[in-house]
């Protein structure tokens, strides 16, 4: 209960942003779709997809700082600290918090470019491509896609966590602390990485497309070894925010 209580405080004090973010896009998808005899199709479909979902991971990214320092400012930290739950649940709220929003969100950005304005390219979108035979290759390779880039942007946030707790380990110097932590995470993990998927090169492989068209094959050991080490991270985030962290 404590963890659903955490986790639907932390979804309404994040919620504007993402929704804010959501009507920009929508309104967005309208401008190009009013300009849309102006534009070439690559422009378009740059404009309504690529850029927004850029946007969308950086004020991902930007919210999971956020949430912690808006903690500190507050002195809420004290609050979260006297409850009677573990800190990596505290830690694990936050970031369900941003991952739900980050998912509807990303569906909303592409319900939105589907019913504005890929109704208006159809006509054209159809006719360059035999869909009959792409579309199964290109719903699996968007699926796949999709869950790499959450499982990605899961490990980012847990980094960026990571980071602004080292950074309250210290009076002095936090950003250069932070700095330090955040590049030498990712240079562990660059190097420890490919040694565990070495040992997983038994586990079965990914597979992206189908039988009708080119198939893709992917090892599924990097990801197995990126979702381990995701769980580590929080562990460890979990134990700095309990015991060492001074507030």
């Amino acid at each position: 209960m404590a963890l659903w209580n955490l986790f639907r405080k932390e979804i309404k004090s994040i919620f504007p942003l993402f929704g804010f973010f959501a009507v920009a896009v929508v309104a967005l998808h309208l401008i190009v779709l009013y300009k849309s005899a102006e534009l070439q199709m690559d422009a378009t479909m740059v404009l309504t997809l690529i850029v927004p979902y850029l946007f969308l991971v950086a004020l991902a990214i930007g919210t999971g700082y956020y949430q912690l320092h808006v903690e500190w400012r507050t002195n809420s930290i004290y609050l979260l600290l006297s409850l009677p739950i573990r800190g990596w649940k505290v830690l694990a709220a936050k970031l369900a918090a941003v991952l739900s929003l980050l998912i509807a969100t990303s569906i909303g950005i592409g319900a939105s470019f589907t019913i504005l304005v890929l109704r208006v390219m159809w006509e054209e979108v159809s006719t360059s491509e035999d869909w009959s035979e792409l579309g199964p290759s290109l719903i699996s390779l968007v699926l796949n896609l999709y869950w790499i880039c959450l499982l990605v942007m899961l490990f980012l946030l847990i980094v960026v966590q990571f980071t602004f707790l080292c950074g309250q380990l210290v009076a002095k110097f936090k950003w250069l602390v932070m700095l330090s932590a955040f590049f030498g995470i990712i240079w562990l993990i660059l190097r420890i990485s490919p040694l565990l998927s070495d040992l997983l090169i038994w586990t079965p492989e990914i597979v992206i497309g189908n039988k009708e068209s080119d198939m893709a094959f992917l090892h599924s050991g990097p990801f197995i070894v990126l979702g381990l080490l995701c769980v580590g991270l929080i562990a460890l985030n979990g134990f700095i925010f309990e015991k060492e962290v001074e507030v």
